[in-house]
C-alpha cells in the first residue's frame, strides 16, 4: 500500500449505513487517517481578531466536527504582511497563532476530526491601506490592478519572492509545532499564487513567468522548501482552479491539466483539492441558485483523476448540496473527497443526521448567497437558513433548554419569522400553534420563488415548516384572525409588511409622494407579480419598475415580462440596477438574461412625475426631463409599511410580541435571527 492509498478502499465491515458505503470509507493521506469522504474548505468566516482566530472560530469547526465531518480545512491563513485581504483576516506566520491552532486542533481532534491549514497570499486582491499602522504596497506577479480594489500591485522582484517564500517555510512551521494535521497551499481563485499560475496575471519574462513550467515554479519552490524543513511525513496539499473561465486569456482545463502533470512529477503534495474559477469568475466558484448543477465540477475531476491516478487522494468542490449526491461522485472513482461547504453552513449537523437515516430533517443549502454576500460587504459570515452558524458558543446543538413555564402560544403570520419562531418556542416546550391566512406558507419567500431560477426558495420554506412540526408546532392555513380568535398566554406577530406606491424616496426627502402615484397605471410590485403570473400581459404592453431595492424582485419581474414579450424599463435613482445581484453573484446570471430580453435599464433616473398613459423621467444629476409615451404600468418596488393593525387592536388585552418585517422590512438573515432570539428567551 502506497503512502496515499485510500485505507478501506475495499473494506466495508465498518460501515454502519449501507447507503453511504463509499462516504464512510476512511482515507489515509501519509500518516494522517480521515474518517469518511466529507470535507469543508478553507472559507472565510471574518471571525478573526487582531490577526489571529477567535473563540467564535473555535466553536464553528467544533460543531462541524460533531456534526461529523471528517476533514476541515481551516480558512486561508496570510503568510505575510501584505497577504491578508481582510481586516479580520488571520495570519499563520506569527507565532500568536499556535495557541489557537493547539486549541483548534483539541476542540476538532474531540470528535475524530482532521483539522488543516490553508496557507495563502492575498496578491493584488487585497488593500495595502486597510491597516492604518502598516500601510503597504500589494504584492502579484505582475502590474496587473486588482478588479475589486483598482489599487496598483508591484511586480514581484527575486528577492520579495524569496522572503515570500521564507514566510511561507515559518507558516508552515508554526502549524507544525502547533499539533494541527498539516496544510492546504491556496493556489485558486486568483489569490497571490493563483496570479502566478494565469496567463491572464502573469506577464513577467523571468523564470517565474512565460512558459507554463516557469509559472508553476513559484509553487514548485515553496513546496520544496517546506519538504526541506518539515520533511516528507509533514501532510502538504495543493488547491487549484481548474478552469478560469476567462477562455484562453486564463487558465484552461487543459492548461490546468498540464499543470497538474508538472505538480505530479516533483513528488511533493499529498493530494490535490481541485476548485474553478477565480475573482473575476467568483460566480462559478460559489454558484447562486438556479445556475450550476450539483456536482458540476465531475467531469474535470474525472480529467485529474487520469493524471494523478488512484494513488493520490483527490479532493472536489461543486456544489454538493446532499450526502447522497457525494456519495455517487465518490462512487465513481473519480474522487477521493467530497466538499460540502456551503451545504454545512446551512446544517452543521448534516453528516451525522444523514447516516443516522434523518436526511429529511437536514436543512439543505438552496444558494441564495447571504454567506457571500456578507463576505462581500466585509461582514461576519452566518446563513440565513441557520442562524446558529457564528453563534455556535451559546446556540450550537443542545443549547436550546426547556421552558421553566410552558406557554401556549399563537403566531400570526406563516413567513419565515413566524414559522423560524414557531420551531424554535416549540423546542422549548411552548403549545405553538401558527395562523396563517392564505393557502401557502413562505410570507415573503413565495413571491421569490416563482421568479425565474428561483424555485429553490420552496426548499427554504420546506425547511423552515418540517423544523417546526417536528419540534412539535401546530400549523393552520386559510385561518383568518381577528382580535376575538386570539388565544393563549402569549400572540407573537409576524403578518410581514406592504408595498407602499406613493413613491416617497430618501433620494428626494423634501416631497412625500410622486405625482400622479394615485392613477390606475400604478402598482406595487408584490400585485404586480401575482398579475402577471396569473396573466402574462396582465399589465399591458409596455411596463416601467421603479426599483430602489436594489434587490432580485424587480429584476425577476422584468424577466417574467420581457419573457412574454413586454416591453419592459428599470429605472432607479441608484448607481447601477440590481446592486444586491452583485453580492450574491447573480448579477452575471441575470443581467445578461435581461439583456437578450431587451430590457432597458435606467440607473440614476427617477420618476418626475406620472400621467394618465405615460411619466417623466429625469437624471439625478440635472437636465431637462424626458418622457416615456404609451406607459401601461408602473410598478413600485420601493418602501415597505409594517401590517401591524391587528397588533395595535390586541397589544392591551395580550401579552404580544412582533417580529420580522412587521417591525420593519429587512434582509431575511436579520429576521430569521431576531425570530430565533425571541423564540429561545421566550
Amino acid at each position: 500500500m502506497s503512502k496515499w492509498q485510500s485505507k478501506g478502499r475495499n473494506n466495508l465491515s465498518s460501515i454502519s449505513n449501507k447507503n453511504y458505503s463509499h462516504v464512510q470509507r476512511h482515507l489515509k493521506i501519509g500518516n494522517l487517517e480521515i474518517k469518511n469522504r466529507i470535507m469543508m474548505t478553507g472559507h472565510t468566516q471574518l471571525y478573526g481578531k487582531d490577526g489571529t482566530l477567535s473563540e467564535r472560530h473555535i466553536n464553528y469547526y467544533r460543531e462541524r466536527a460533531k456534526g461529523g465531518v471528517g476533514l476541515l480545512i481551516l480558512e486561508q491563513q496570510a503568510v505575510h504582511p501584505t497577504g491578508r485581504n481582510y481586516a479580520a483576516g488571520c495570519v499563520a506566520y506569527d507565532k500568536r497563532c499556535i495557541p489557537w491552532y493547539k486549541k483548534l486542533g483539541e476542540a476538532v481532534h474531540e470528535f475524530d476530526c482532521k483539522q488543516l491549514v490553508q496557507l495563502f497570499a492575498c496578491g493584488a486582491q487585497g488593500d495595502g491601506t486597510q491597516y492604518m499602522d502598516d500601510w503597504r504596497p500589494l504584492w502579484a506577479a505582475s502590474r496587473i490592478p486588482s478588479a475589486v480594489t483598482e489599487e496598483m500591485p508591484i511586480a514581484m522582484e527575486l528577492e520579495h519572492i524569496d522572503e515570500l517564500i521564507s514566510y511561507f517555510v515559518e507558516s508552515a512551521t508554526n502549524v507544525s509545532e502547533s499539533g494541527l494535521d498539516g496544510i492546504e497551499i491556496h493556489a485558486a481563485h486568483s489569490q497571490l499564487l493563483g496570479e502566478f499560475l494565469s496567463p491572464a496575471f502573469n506577464k513577467r519574462t523571468d523564470k517565474y513567468g512565460g512558459t507554463i513550467e516557469n509559472r508553476c515554479r513559484l509553487i514548485i519552490d515553496i513546496g520544496k522548501a517546506i519538504r526541506e524543513k518539515l520533511g516528507p511525513d509533514f501532510v502538504m496539499g495543493l488547491r487549484l482552479s481548474f478552469d478560469e473561465y476567462l477562455g484562453d486569456a486564463g487558465i484552461t482545463a487543459t492548461q490546468a491539466e498540464q499543470q497538474l502533470e508538472i505538480f505530479k512529477s516533483c513528488d511533493l503534495f499529498d493530494f490535490y483539492d481541485l476548485s474553478a474559477g477565480g475573482y473575476h469568475t467568483l460566480h462559478v466558484a460559489v454558484a447562486p441558485m438556479g445556475t450550476m448543477k450539483e456536482g458540476f465540477l465531475a467531469e474535470s475531476a474525472k480529467k485529474a483523476r487520469k493524471i494523478i491516478g488512484d494513488d493520490i487522494p483527490l479532493f472536489i468542490v461543486g456544489r454538493f448540496l446532499t450526502l447522497s449526491r457525494a456519495e455517487k461522485m465518490l462512487a465513481s472513482g473519480d474522487a477521493d473527497m467530497v466538499a460540502m461547504t456551503r451545504a454545512h453552513m446551512a446544517d452543521a449537523h448534516l453528516v451525522r443526521k444523514s447516516l443516522d437515516n434523518n436526511e429529511k430533517d437536514v436543512t439543505h443549502c438552496i444558494g441564495a448567497n447571504i454567506c457571500i454576500s456578507r463576505l462581500i460587504n466585509n461582514r461576519e459570515v452566518t446563513c440565513f437558513q441557520n442562524p446558529e452558524m457564528g453563534r455556535e458558543g451559546y446556540w450550537g446543538k443542545g443549547s436550546i433548554s426547556i421552558a421553566d413555564s410552558p406557554k401556549e402560544i399563537s403566531v400570526v403570520g406563516g413567513g419565515p419569522a413566524g414559522l423560524r419562531f414557531a420551531g424554535t418556542a416549540a423546542l422549548r416546550g411552548h403549545a405553538v400553534t401558527v395562523f396563517e391566512s392564505s393557502t401557502d406558507l413562505g410570507g415573503r419567500l413565495n413571491l421569490l420563488k416563482k421568479l425565474p431560477t428561483r424555485a429553490a426558495w420552496q426548499k427554504a420554506i420546506d425547511n423552515l415548516v418540517t423544523r417546526a412540526m417536528n419540534a412539535g408546532a401546530k400549523i393552520n392555513t386559510l385561518s383568518e384572525i381577528t382580535e376575538t380568535k386570539i388565544s393563549g398566554d402569549i400572540a407573537v406577530f409576524a403578518t410581514g409588511a406592504r408595498w407602499t406606491t406613493t413613491g416617497y424616496s430618501p433620494y428626494r426627502p423634501e416631497r412625500s409622494n410622486i405625482p400622479g402615484c394615485h392613477l390606475p397605471i400604478v402598482m406595487d410590485i408584490k400585485t404586480a407579480i401575482e398579475v402577471v403570473l396569473a396573466s402574462p400581459d396582465g399589465l399591458g404592453k409596455n411596463v416601467i419598475i421603479l426599483d430602489e431595492t436594489g434587490e432580485y424582485l424587480p429584476l425577476g419581474l422584468a424577466e417574467l415580462l420581457a419573457d412574454s414579450k413586454i416591453a419592459v424599463e428599470i429605472i432607479s435613482p441608484r448607481s447601477f440596477i440590481g446592486a444586491d445581484t452583485q453580492r450574491t453573484l447573480d448579477m452575471p446570471y441575470v443581467m445578461p438574461r435581461l439583456k437578450n430580453l431587451n430590457v432597458r435599464l435606467s440607473p440614476l433616473h427617477f420618476i418626475e412625475e406620472i400621467y394618465e398613459d405615460s411619466i417623466s423621467v429625469y437624471d439625478i444629476w440635472g437636465g431637462e426631463p424626458t418622457y416615456r409615451t404609451n406607459v401601461s404600468a408602473v410598478i413600485m418596488a420601493m418602501t415597505q409599511n409594517p401590517n401591524d393593525a391587528l397588533y395595535s387592536e390586541v397589544k392591551e388585552h395580550v401579552l404580544a410580541y412582533k417580529l420580522g418585517d412587521m417591525i420593519a422590512p429587512r434582509r431575511i438573515e436579520a429576521i430569521i435571527y431576531e425570530a430565533e432570539k425571541l423564540g429561545r428567551d421566550i
